[in-house]
């Protein structure tokens, strides 16, 4: 009978063992699947910092994207669409909840934005991906 338990009992181990190490694969995997990117504090600008941003630009995709201030917010919309808000990330750049980064370059004459397609209005061609850089001019 004491043979028999040590067996279980040995038994039992190398089956949790297994069982842990499977677990501990799985949950490899699963993290590096299933990243979730967390932003971190917003960036908080100056008084007058906007003022140089808000403006009309013309996009390289033809449409006009427009950007304004109320109070310490900030937003942006593709004319005749629902405006987006804008969360400041450094001095000269924005992102939207969804997404869409915003960089102002050139005293804020040129706008690089990254994920276009997730702001109201604005249509996506063929092939593009997420990463899709497109550029905005005053």
């Amino acid at each position: 009978m004491k043979a028999s338990f040590s067996r279980t009992l040995a038994l039992g181990s190398v089956t949790l063992a297994l069982g842990l190490s499977c677990l501990s694969a799985s949950a490899l995997e699963i993290g590096e699947q299933d990243k979730v990117q967390v932003s971190g504090k917003a960036y908080k600008l100056a008084p007058q910092e906007f003022s140089q941003y808000g403006n009309s630009y013309k996009l390289d995709t033809g449409d006009t994207l427009q950007l304004r201030q109320q109070v310490n917010r900030y937003f942006t919309q593709i004319k005749g669409q629902p405006e987006v808000e804008l969360f400041g990330r450094a001095p000269g750049i924005f992102e939207t909840a969804s997404g869409t980064r915003l960089e102002f370059r050139n005293d804020g004459d040129v706008i690089a934005i990254t994920g276009l397609s997730n702001i109201p209005g604005a249509v996506a061609k063929a092939g593009e991906t997420a990463s899709t850089v497109h550029f905005a001019g005053r």
